[in-house]
Formats: structure tokens, sequence, C-alpha cells
């Protein structure tokens, strides 16, 4: 009887998590933690990333440089060596439906092709809630990568 209501309470706790915003719930704190998952999976790496992007994933950096899905995957995003720290500033957040657009600044201090980027600088991330998992649609990342 006991292992039943631990069940109950674990399903109910899994569908809380894995629906889609709510009236009344707080797009700001999905945000803020969807962005940590996928900051920290970028830093990972391929292998950590790929569950997190939606089919339709693109990414698009300031230098002009864009990726679907696969390339990104293949291409674009490197596995770091070194953990940076990194955090994430000033989100406005708007949400409708299955939905979360993020615009934020993230402080971070890494490397494009191995240039140094702007250490603080604004980012979009789009969100979709896929069979009760966010995944990432979009991102944008506006960094200068200094020339020269």
């Amino acid at each position: 009887m006991n292992i039943h209501k631990h069940l109950i309470a674990i399903t109910v706790l899994t569908l809380v998590i894995c629906t889609p915003l709510r009236a009344g719930e707080n797009p700001a704190s999905l945000a803020k933690s969807l962005l940590i998952e996928f900051t920290e999976a970028v830093i990972s790496g391929p292998e950590t990333l790929a569950p997190l992007l939606a089919p339709e994933y693109q990414i698009m950096r300031s230098n002009g440089v864009g990726y679907d899905r696969d390339e990104y995957l293949k291409r674009g995003v490197k596995t770091l060596e070194f953990v940076p720290v990194f955090s994430h500033e000033e989100l406005v957040v708007t949400s409708h439906e299955d939905i979360l657009v993020v615009r934020y600044m993230l402080e971070i201090d890494e490397k494009i092709d191995g240039q140094q980027i702007q250490k603080r600088a604004p980012r979009l991330t789009v969100f979709r809630n896929i069979d009760g998992n966010w995944k990432v649609v979009a991102h944008s990342n506006f960094a200068v990568v200094p020339e020269g």
C-alpha cells in the first residue's frame, strides 16, 4: 500500500515537471533552470547537448555563422577542456502554450574557433515543450569575436 502512494507521488511530480507552462507558473524560474541545463550541456559537448535540441534547432552567431541541429552537433559545438563560470542575467521571458522565449545577458569566459569572445553579451534562446520535455528550438549568440 505504501509503495502505491510513492508511485502516485512520483507520477504526479513527473507530470508537474514535464507539462507545458500553466497559468500561474513562473516562466522566469523555468527559463532560468532551462538556461542552466542548456549552458552546461553546451559546455559538456555534443553527446550531452543532443537530447536537449529540437529537430528544427538552429543557432546564429554574431559573426554570421549559423548551423542546423546536425551541423552544430558535428562541427559547431566543442567539448571544452575547462569548466567556465557563467551566469544568466537580465532575463526577459515570454511564453505562449508550449513555447518559451528568453532574452538575456550571458556572462561567461569562452572561446569560439579559438578566439576569445566578449565576456558579457546578449543571447536569445527559444524552448519548445515536446512530449513533456523542454527542447531548445533556436539560439542566438550575439557575443562579439574580436578581429585579429
